[in-house]
């Protein structure tokens, strides 16, 4: 009986082994060379960027879509298998050999005769809320649809997720297949932090069935509806608009009102009338009746100086849980929109970051003054005060009394305070009754940071509770929670001050 049969079978076996080997081998020596799809956020290179083909050119855009580059191996195995095993056939007159080589044209024939894949496709973004608070998580969908003719075998999307933004859920990359007009989505969350944040666009790399080609592009995702800007952008802020504050004001004029007559609008008294008094504030209807010139006063409103006072010190880099922001970043979010906010009163507003990185910026009104706010919030750094031991904590307690009668000497008298501050410590309360003491009006503002749970955290919570109750005596308290606007933690504190 002849073994021919199976030789030839043994032999293409061993023929295909080679040839899958020397595949796996120049393939990866070749997507060495290669910036792989899902690396586009780690090697902070610009969504979308292309690897030159075996020629060092890229091949020409066809019909409107993307670049065609062809991965994978510079030389081919498989022909090269083929070929050598049809030469040894032949000179070792060998029909076995020669027949073994159909191998290497199999795998051969069957890279070069998938087509680049088509990359007509859409994306969508909805993003579950533009305007979040603070630490809050943002759930983001994307919907990938392709709208060409044909399918797509392995489509691969990396979402472009804003710097400044965790993913602390899910995942922004995304591989998946689809018939055409099927569609695909996945979701994933980001944690909110202040500031204005953009989403880039959306990387998209399509290869065919046997990966040795592919088209990459990138696209701007879309909103559900087509919104203007509703797929792009995230702003974490929080008006602040309706801060009360007392009546101790600056002669500016602004939106405080006083106890004493003048400019305004709102009726305040009538007096005798002086001849330096304008004609247009004469009660000629009294004087219709009584012929009595007498002049009208309304009550006037003036601009107050407000020094915005972030506690920055060690105690207050205190956080809820691991991974949100801490009650530094949370002042200091605050402290901007309330700068914002007293600005578009009119009120003068200055700002001083109390802790080892100390700042301090003298009141001033107008845009130009937010915007100076803004950068000195921006550019501030973490304490770095974190020394133990009862020397350190008495050298830290000289540094703060130096740091308090630095920016008291520096403040405006008539400046009223607005201390941003978790209460941490029995220190800051020191500090806001101190300011209160040296003639200024103070409000506090203080993020409840304290964690829920544990034992500490319930000690922490009635610890601050206290503070907060002796404070409430002779100083103005917002308790804000992270977790509702200022606006409401505001509100809530006025009806309770005109209670």
């Amino acid at each position: 009986m002849s073994n021919t049969p199976l030789i030839a079978v043994l032999m293409m076996g061993i023929l295909g082994s080679i040839y899958v080997a020397a595949f796996r081998v120049a393939n990866n020596k070749s997507e060495r060379q290669e910036r792989r799809p899902t690396d586009a956020e780690d090697d902070g290179t610009a969504h979308g960027d292309h690897e030159d083909s075996a020629d060092g050119r890229e091949d020409e855009p066809t019909d409107g879509l993307p670049s065609a580059t062809r991965i994978g191996p510079q030389w081919d195995p498989g022909t090269t298998v083929a070929l050598l095993a049809g030469a040894g056939g032949i000179l070792t007159k060998n029909t076995t050999v020669f027949l073994a080589g159909v191998v290497g044209f199999a795998y051969a024939a069957y890279r070069y005769g998938t087509r680049p894949p088509d990359l007509d496709v859409s994306v969508e973004r909805a993003i579950s809320e533009r305007s979040p608070l603070p630490s809050s998580d943002v759930e983001i969908a994307l919907t990938v649809r392709n709208e060409g003719e044909k399918p797509i075998s392995d489509l691969r999307i990396v979402d472009g997720v804003p710097e400044r933004l965790g993913v602390v859920s899910g995942s922004p990359r995304h591989c998946t297949s689809l018939r055409p007009g099927e569609e695909a989505t996945f979701t994933y969350e980001v944690r909110a932090r202040r500031g204005t944040h953009e989403f880039g666009r959306t990387d998209l790399v399509a290869r065919n069935v046997s990966g040795s080609a592919e088209r990459r592009t990138e696209r701007d995702a879309r909103a559900p509806g087509d919104a203007a800007d509703a797929a792009t952008t995230i702003t974490c802020e929080t008006r602040a608009d309706d801060v009360p504050l007392p009546a101790d004001t600056s002669s500016h004029p602004g939106q405080v009102t006083t106890d004493s007559g003048g400019e305004g609008v709102e009726f305040y008294a009538t007096r005798e009338y002086q001849s330096s008094d304008p004609m247009s504030r004469i009660d000629w209807k009294r004087y219709a009746k009584s012929r009595e010139l007498t002049t009208v006063d309304f009550r006037e409103t003036r601009a107050a100086t407000v020094m915005v006072v972030v506690d920055a010190r060690t105690p207050a880099l205190v956080a809820r849980r691991a991974g949100e922001p801490d009650a530094v970043e949370l002042a200091e979010y605050a402290a901007e929109r309330l700068a914002e906010a007293f600005a578009r009163r009119n009120d003068r507003v200055g700002l001083s970051i109390f802790g080892p990185d100390e700042r301090y910026l003298a009141p001033a009104g107008g845009d130009e003054q937010v915007a100076r706010v803004r950068a000195e919030l921006e550019s501030t750094a973490p304490p770095t005060d974190r020394l133990e031991g009862i020397f350190s904590e008495r050298r830290r307690n000289r540094a703060n009394e130096d740091r308090f009668d630095t920016l008291r000497k520096r403040m405006p008298n008539a400046a009223q305070v607005v201390f941003l501050s978790p209460m941490a410590d029995d220190y800051a309360v020191e500090v806001a009754e101190r300011f209160r003491a040296y003639g200024h009006a103070v409000t506090v503002v203080s993020p409840d940071v304290t964690g829920s749970g544990t034992v500490g955290g319930a000690i922490d919570r009635i610890e601050r509770e206290e503070r907060l109750a002796g404070l409430r005596g002779g100083v103005r308290v917002v308790d804000w929670s992270p977790d509702e606007p200022i606006r409401a933690a505001v509100s809530a504190a006025t009806a309770r001050w005109s209670g």
